[in-house]
């Protein structure tokens, strides 16, 4: 069985400043979360479970043909959300083992795809990709 990672997929145009600069904040800190005063999309509910990040969980063999498929429907899917089309242009890689899944976040269902670091963002971080 190869090593799950968990795939959160950005647009460097959300953030105030460019693509390289982004990439390398991530490297350096291994989250895109540097405003601590920018709140998440739909604060008002997600806000209450404190959630680290938005992701998928990938089994590593998989990476490639995961990032593939969702940089084709990504922006069909954030259409609904934000009525918009977000086009990812970053996909950050996270060891699964270094974060935990935010369980009963949806009424409907135990699984989420919202995370929590379970030590630091760098600690869990595996891989940035400009895309």
């Amino acid at each position: 069985m190869s090593k799950q990672l968990i795939v959160r997929l950005i647009s460097s145009k959300d953030h105030d400043m460019s693509k390289a600069e982004l990439i390398k904040l991530v490297r350096e800190t291994g989250s895109d979360r540097y405003d601590k005063n920018r709140k998440q999309m739909f604060d008002d509910f997600y806000g209450k479970h404190n959630i680290d990040f938005f992701g998928t969980i990938v089994e590593e063999a998989k990476l490639d043909d995961y990032i593939a498929e969702m940089e084709h429907e990504f922006g069909t899917k954030t259409l609904g959300d934000r009525k918009r089309r977000v086009e990812p242009d970053i996909a950050i890689m996270y060891n699964a083992s270094n974060c935990n899944m935010v369980q009963h976040v949806y009424e409907d269902r135990l699984t989420s795809d919202c995370f929590q670091f379970i030590s630091s963002p760098k600690e869990a971080l595996e891989e940035v990709r400009e895309l």
